[in-house]
């Protein structure tokens, strides 16, 4: 260590506690050093006192007061304050507060100018470590979609104000969690250029990053720098997102120059190449491959001219592949010895023994611990306090039902161990849960005493096309899915086929009302501007049925998807979607009543109280009033909610993915379930008095019974 390298750590740790005034009499008391880099440090501060709300306070070090170092740093401050003081700023662009130089004492002697800019305080980690944390495995398609369109808008937002960021890769990308949802926020705003402006000299390799920056980066007078430069990065960063390798590797000690002649040269990097390293419901769908490749080999174009035009229309071009693996919901493992559901046969005897006493002391210890511990990972599953007893929502009950039990009271176990990924898509129960109908890309089967059977279907039913299953009150089941599907059938596999309102609609939600007047809710193709979104190639639908006969269908702009309806106790159908969205129908037609959340909506319930509960993404759980005002619910996981469903004592149960079980208890939701031995979402609830099923995507079935 240098030296100076001595002084520098000196000083570094000198500014621990130290208060540094701003602009306006602002004062910013650092506490801790979160990071550190050639140019300066990162701490976390107190705004006005010791308790005050928490930033992020960037400082420059002093031997880069007078270089191209100072230079960059006040341009990312200047940015960044004219983003932020727009009448409408952007969400998913890091906010900035303040930009100052602090005069502080050296440690060799003396004082020192430190110039400082003060920014909003992530809560999360960035992009680069949520890559890192799937090592060998690309992110899931879902999430990498919402992802990038984040990073789109943030993108689009900047080169409006004809900016181009030119540093963007995933170490510059935030993953923060707000509202129970995850938000991509875009930073380091150091490298910035005007697009209208020529800089005169090269930039330094240095300054780019090597494997994200194209070549035009490199090249005297950055002539052809715009807003397709930051499209190359966005397609490398997406490419890195789903495949866990960078398109463009650069390794330790290589000459930064080589990297740079692949890019010019070289063969464009393929999702293919990497099949093995994508997701599991991407590599069972080729075709999404193929499409998501033809994408990004134009976005990776060493020549600018072959590039989107815009962030938002490569991420257009990625979404549909992207959605389209995720709602498919395909066969996910590539094992040939793999069973379909409806091939299945029961567990023998001594099989379900075996399960049964194998998890018997393992399932009880879980049910006791959980009532009395906190999740070990805080910021995955984030403790809340619960009380462990009170009366359900909208119940009506003064007095505890016995489902109300505490936590460690319920033992839960597998009736039934998982079969393969993906394998249902939907599930309904019949004869107070003791039966159940699942539906998934290899057909209809049916579970009853801990095994699954084969079920009657009709041979005019795609499989693949099916989403969801609900019982009619005839005992007869509506199925619905892709390409317009709505279709009922009997139990011997008679079907009557309904007409579709369109045959590329999606139907992701159904609510019935009788045996032959229901509604179901999902998604068409925006066909045009008229529909179209601002997030989305897809639009809202809501298609009703009277008599078996489709009486209307609706759209409800600005939403792009509803994934579940009900009706209250008033009569009032509603709907909710992507986005937090809320939709209300009535007889003047379908009427967007505002996004609750950031999050996706996936299921919702009406409650006797005249009002519902909704529950999506992140762990959201919203409850409704009659009049339909929200409030936000704590709950014990941040894992997406999937279904809900309401016991027979008026208390509300939710799934979620990785199969984690919650009742609602008070004015939260208690994780019930502890850790099982299966992993699959759950995809639908059955809840009793003192047993609860759920059904899971790979066709586990897990039981909880109040002991």
């Amino acid at each position: 260590m240098t030296p100076q390298d001595v002084l520098h750590v000196a000083l570094r740790d000198s500014l621990v506690g130290r208060e540094l005034h701003g602009s306006g009499g602002a004062t910013y008391i650092l506490r801790k050093c979160i990071g550190e880099g050639g140019q300066g440090w990162v701490f976390t501060a107190n705004y006005d006192s010791a308790d005050g709300v928490v930033v992020i306070v960037k400082v420059l070090r002093p031997t880069h007061l007078s270089d191209e170092g100072a230079k960059r740093f006040e341009r990312e401050a200047s940015v960044l304050r004219m983003l932020s003081q727009q009448a409408t700023p952007n969400p998913y662009i890091v906010r900035f507060f303040d930009h100052a130089t602090a005069l502080v004492p050296a440690p060799a002697g003396g004082t020192c100018s430190l110039p400082f800019t003060v920014l909003e305080y992530v809560d999360g980690i960035t992009l680069a470590q949520a890559i890192d944390a799937r090592p060998g495995e690309g992110m899931h398609a879902e999430r990498a979609r919402r992802i990038l369109r984040q990073m789109a808008h943030a993108l689009d937002h900047v080169h409006a104000h004809k900016l181009i960021h030119r540093d963007l890769k995933p170490s510059n990308v935030l993953l923060a969690v707000e509202a129970g949802g995850e938000v991509a926020k875009i930073t380091d705003f150091g490298l910035v250029k005007l697009v209208e402006l020529a800089s005169g000299r090269t930039t330094n390799l240095a300054g780019a990053s090597v494997g994200y920056a194209p070549a035009e980066q490199y090249e005297h007078g950055n002539e052809r720098v715009g807003p397709r430069t930051d499209v190359f990065s966005l397609a490398a960063v997406a490419f890195e997102m789903l495949t866990a390798t960078m398109a463009f590797p650069f390794s330790e000690g290589e000459n930064p120059l080589l990297c740079v002649t692949r890019m010019l040269n070289g063969p464009r990097p393929t999702l293919l190449s990497a099949f093995d390293s994508l997701c599991p419901e991407l590599r069972a769908r080729p075709q999404s491959v193929t499409e998501l490749d033809a994408a990004l080999t134009r976005a990776l174009s060493a020549s600018p001219a072959e590039r989107f035009a815009s962030a938002g229309e490569l991420v257009g071009e990625l979404a549909g592949p992207l959605r389209a693996a995720t709602e498919a919901l395909p066969t996910i493992s590539r094992s040939p010895a793999s069973l379909a559901l409806a091939e299945t046969s029961p567990m023998s005897q001594n099989t379900a023994r075996s399960l049964t006493t194998a998890r018997r002391d393992a399932v009880a210890h879980i049910g006791r611990a959980n009532a009395r511990t906190a999740p070990m990972a805080a910021v995955a599953e984030p403790a809340v306090a619960v009380p462990a007893t009170g009366p359900g929502l909208g119940s009506g009950e003064h007095r505890l039902s016995a489902e109300a039990a505490p936590t460690e009271q319920w033992r839960w176990s597998l009736s039934t161990p998982s079969i393969r990924a993906g394998v249902v898509t939907g599930a309904t129960f019949f004869d107070a849960g003791e039966t159940i109908v699942a539906a998934g890309p290899t057909g209809l089967a049916r579970w009853n005493r801990g095994a699954w059977t084969a079920a009657a279907q009709p041979s005019a039913l795609t499989p693949e096309h099916v989403r969801g299953v609900t019982a009619l009150p005839s005992g007869e089941l509506l199925l619905f899915g892709a390409r317009g599907l709505a279709m009922i059938v009997s139990a011997t596999g008679a079907h009557r086929q309904l007409h579709a309102p369109d045959s590329e609609a999606i139907f992701h939600g159904a609510h019935v009302d009788s045996d032959e007047t229901f509604t179901l809710v999902g998604e068409h193709p925006a066909r045009g501007q008229f529909d179209r979104t601002a997030h989305s190639d897809a639009a809202a639908i809501v298609a009703e049925y009277s008599k078996l006969a489709l009486a209307r269908v609706l759209g409800a702009p600005p939403v792009s998807r509803l994934h579940a309806a009900t009706r209250t106790v008033s009569g009032q159908l509603i709907a909710c979607g992507d986005r937090g969205a809320l939709v209300g129908v009535d007889s003047g037609g379908a009427n967007y009543l505002g996004a609750l959340c950031l999050g996706d909506l996936n299921a919702i319930v009406a409650t006797s109280d005249g009002g519902a509960t909704t529950v999506g993404s992140g762990g959201h759980a919203l409850q409704l009033s009659a009049d339909l005002r929200p409030r936000l619910e704590a709950v014990q996981t941040a894992r997406d909610l999937l279904c809900l469903c309401v016991s027979s004592a008026g208390r509300l149960w939710t799934g979620s993915r990785q199969t984690r079980i919650l009742r609602r208890s008070g004015d939260a939701w208690l994780r019930m379930s502890g850790e099982l031995p299966v992993t699959g979402d759950i995809v639908a609830l059955h809840a009793g008095t003192r047993t609860v099923r759920a059904v899971c995507s790979d066709g586990a079935v897990v039981e909880g019974v109040l002991q």
